[in-house]
């Protein structure tokens, strides 16, 4: 009998494209995962497709049909704004079901182009692939298996797919990874180093008896990397401490860190013991570390109890840098000012983009570059 594995790799032979285990095989070829900031190809997103998702979060159980339908149409408005803002700057190319092409285009507007790949939600981040590339300009696509967070989410029947379809669509190679993990999960600068959580990788909700070296090694091997800094991140929440929430990389040597470091609480800790952890350690190519704070908004506009007020969550596009606008003045213009002096060379655009904000993730988790050749 065939298994998923088999059937998946005879699928993509079938394709005519390349599909290797995320063993050794990508390194090898001489692909390794670019610096977000690099030229792009396009902008990746998904389109809100379940508004189950948004009805079963325990904060909107109590409430009516219509305020389920209301909420829910909001997510969609906020992702289309989104899109039609990044798509000023650089092609954005929206996954969704046909049948929802006619709302999803009013809503984005005539610059973002309509791929019919279903989706379930909107994490394009995670449930999309990690673009690589090779010193001959040719990307490939590496599936990081999403599997909702360690099962934190049941509704990932289409969004688990959504790296192969991506790659079928491009006719680029395909390498399916042998770890469970998500993009979100990871901080890269494009010159041979990795930061990420231990939290989100070495956890048995994702990859149950894999030793941290083990997952070191194939991290190495699929992103196509030599360095590999761990941080402690804290278990728990939906996607147990993305690194994208709360540390990013700027370019090589430069970070930023978001949110509280220090104080009494678990988080406030595990950021402290982060920045101790960077201060003495040196990234693959012997630099040294410098870490900007921004932190979060507190005066914010939305009534939400989960609402994630870090501004470490941005995207940056072609020319552009997109960062959230909370409603607390002072601290959305202190975000601003340091994103501009820290990307001079781009515009910053500051958007209300609560919607996103208010079910755990950001910008930046709604976004996946496609690098340029």
């Amino acid at each position: 009998m065939m298994n998923r594995r088999m059937l998946l790799a005879a699928t993509m032979a079938a394709m005519g494209m390349r599909h290797s285990a995320f063993g050794s095989d990508p390194k090898s070829q001489g692909f390794f995962v670019p610096a977000e900031g690099s030229p792009h190809t396009r902008t990746w997103m998904c389109w809100p497709s379940d508004p189950s998702v948004y009805s079963s979060k325990r904060r909107w159980k109590a409430r009516s049909l219509a305020e389920h339908r209301s909420y829910f149409e909001s997510v969609q408005e906020t992702i289309g704004r989104l899109a039609a803002a990044i798509a000023e700057h650089e092609p954005v190319t929206l996954l969704a079901e046909k049948k929802h092409h006619a709302l999803a285009s009013r809503l984005c507007g005539p610059k973002v182009q309509l791929l019919d790949i279903p989706t379930d939600d909107i994490w394009a981040r995670d449930s999309g692939p990690v673009f690589l590339r090779n010193g001959k300009g040719s990307i490939a696509i590496l599936d990081l298996n999403y599997n909702g967070w360690g099962a934190k989410t049941p509704r990932i029947q289409k969004d688990s797919r959504i790296s192969a379809a991506i790659a079928e669509n491009l006719g680029c190679p395909y390498f399916k990874a042998d770890i469970v993990g998500e993009g979100g999960a990871v901080e890269f600068d494009g010159e041979g180093t990795i930061i990420l959580n231990e939290s989100s990788w070495v956890n048995d909700n994702r990859n149950p008896g894999k030793t941290r070296d083990e997952i070191e090694a194939a991290l190495k091997a699929g992103l196509g990397v030599e360095t590999v800094i761990w941080l402690p991140g804290v278990r728990g929440g939906v996607t147990d401490d993305h690194i994208d929430g709360s540390l990013r990389i700027v370019r090589p040597g430069v970070l930023i860190m978001g949110g509280r470091i220090g104080g009494t609480s678990e988080r406030g800790r595990a950021r402290a013991e982060a920045k101790k952890i960077l201060s003495k350690t040196k990234d693959a190519r012997g630099r040294s570390f410098e870490i900007t704070h921004i932190p979060s908004a507190v005066d914010v506009r939305s009534t939400e109890e989960y609402f994630f007020t870090g501004y470490a969550n941005y995207y940056v596009g072609n020319g552009a840098v997109f960062t959230p606008s909370f409603g607390d003045a002072k601290a959305d213009a202190y975000a601003v000012e340091t994103l501009g002096r820290l990307f001079p060379e781009r515009r910053i655009v500051s958007l209300d983009v609560d919607r996103i904000y208010e079910n755990g993730g950001g910008i930046h988790c709604v976004t996946q570059q496609q690098p340029a050749p």
